[in-house]
């Protein structure tokens, strides 16, 4: 069959056979010579047939960029549905520009989908008629390429730590961070080695809001410790100051008016002084539209059991943003995030070294077990992490200081080193970690799992194409 070229990627329905029916797993091989995509069935498959109407057709539907850009010249797909394998033809076009004016070079392009505008937000939100009208005229718009345009939006970040939550922003080119802020030197001088010069290093309670670039979007992860179950023994009066720091943050966005924001922290949030801080939030903040989730990092393709709550707001013209419920098939043991780290990891041999006594005691921990396996600790009552020794094929556990709990990995007397625990928060071997040993850990205790960190910026990337859209298209 033939189907027409889609900027979604590549999605097709079709009648099913022995081998493709939905649910069927899947992998692909994207042949650039022959300009072929060839899907093959794979019970390990990392894609899954979903299903389409009443009928139940299976579904492809691949929107990588990988794929995009293979089919990005496509004039049209043919498919051919075999009894083993699904091909997928590209047939590009083939456009002979030197016989054509320049007129008929854009009506061309025009018709093709293949043009991509860049403009300014300040234009677009501003809803520039005179621009569309200039556009129009010139045959460079039309509805099939509104939705086209290449927007980027500032980031205020604060709260920032060593970087975790703004790293997919930062990679991200939709993207811009303008400005960061943390109080932490040693955090400050990691975010710089890893993303920017932009972070200031301050206490958020110092600073003046105008003295701050404006900002589309503001993220951050304000200090947990108040709110945390974690945090048995603390000071009541460090932790109430710690938990007011969510008004900080409140007063950053009524300053700055951003178009939307996210804040993560810990469950508690919703529930400490019976939902007090929550209240403040959705009364500080009744500008805008408000929605929150309780998220896992293991059920958003990470590789820890750390949970957090992540709440989003958009001004209220915006409507309201939609957090997508997320069911994996596959939940990834913490051995696929050890196995990734070897030598050429920075922080590959920053572990505190254990005691003689340490050492004995962690002997006795069996995988998956804790403080209960050590004859002469048995009887106590400790944080559950104490002693733990992370099962290899399970998720891990939440790491926080693991230096004070002593968390050790599946096999070896020791507890994690920093690259091992940032390989569980699913930071690269090329982020560095700065600073003192001590510092270096808690900084890895203190991030944002890379999966909860992404999942939060496509629903916030998602939500300002969407507004933006919307714009272009209402002028």
């Amino acid at each position: 069959m033939r189907i027409k070229y889609s900027k979604r990627g590549l999605t097709f329905s079709f009648k099913e056979n022995e081998t493709f029916k939905a649910g069927t797993k899947y992998r692909y091989i994207l042949d650039t010579k022959t300009n072929e995509v060839i899907l093959l069935p794979d019970e390990e498959g990392k894609y899954k047939l979903s299903q389409k109407g009443k009928d139940k057709k299976p579904l492809v539907d691949l929107r990588n960029k990988e794929i995009k850009d293979a089919i990005a010249l496509a004039q049209y797909l043919e498919i051919e549905i075999l009894d083993d394998k699904i091909i997928v033809h590209v047939i590009k076009k083939n456009i002979n520009s030197e016989n054509l004016s320049d007129r008929e070079l854009i009506d061309m392009l025009d018709k093709s989908e293949s043009i991509t505008f860049e403009i300014s937000k300040e234009e677009l939100i501003a809803h520039d008629n005179a621009l569309v009208e200039m556009l129009e005229a010139s045959g460079l718009f039309s509805a099939a390429v509104q939705s086209d345009l290449a927007y980027v939006y500032d980031v205020g970040s604060f709260f920032s730590g060593a970087g975790p939550l703004d790293y997919p922003f930062h990679m991200d080119d939709s993207f811009n961070i303008v400005s960061a802020l943390d109080f932490d030197e040693d955090a400050c001088k990691t975010y710089r080695h890893n993303i920017g010069d932009h972070i200031i290093c301050a206490d958020i309670r110092e600073i003046v809001p105008d003295a701050l670039p404006d900002m589309d979007v503001i993220i951050a992860g304000s200090c947990c410790q108040g709110f945390s179950n974690a945090n048995r023994k603390g000071n009541k009066e460090l932790d109430n100051s710690k938990c007011e720091l969510v008004d900080e943050f409140c007063r950053m966005v009524m300053a700055k008016k951003p178009l939307c924001f996210m804040l993560e922290n810990v469950p508690q949030l919703l529930t400490k002084e019976q939902g007090r801080f929550l209240e403040s939030i959705l009364q500080s903040l009744s500008d805008y539209n408000i929605t929150y989730s309780l998220v896992t990092d293991s059920e958003l393709g990470g590789y820890s059991l750390r949970k957090r709550v992540i709440l989003f707001g958009c001004l209220k013209e915006m409507g309201k943003i939609i957090i997508p419920n997320v069911e994996l098939s596959r939940i990834k043991p913490v051995k696929e995030a050890l196995a990734k780290v070897d030598d050429t990891w920075y922080n590959y041999s920053d572990i505190t070294k254990p005691k003689p006594e340490t050492e004995r005691k962690m002997a006795y921990v069996r995988p998956g077990h804790n403080y209960k396996d050590i004859p002469e600790m048995a009887h106590l009552d400790r944080h559950s992490d104490v002693y733990r020794r992370l099962d290899e094929n399970k998720p891990s556990v939440t790491i926080v200081n693991w230096r004070k709990v002593n968390l050790m990995p599946p096999v070896g007397n020791r507890i994690l080193s920093v690259a091992e625990a940032a390989a569980i928060m699913g930071l690269e071997k090329g982020y560095e970690i700065l600073g003192s040993l001590s510092s270096r850990q808690t900084q890895i205790g203190n991030c944002v799992p890379q999966s909860i960190a992404n999942f939060g910026k496509e629903i916030i990337k998602n939500t300002l194409y969407r507004y933006t859209n919307q714009c272009f298209l209402t002028v």
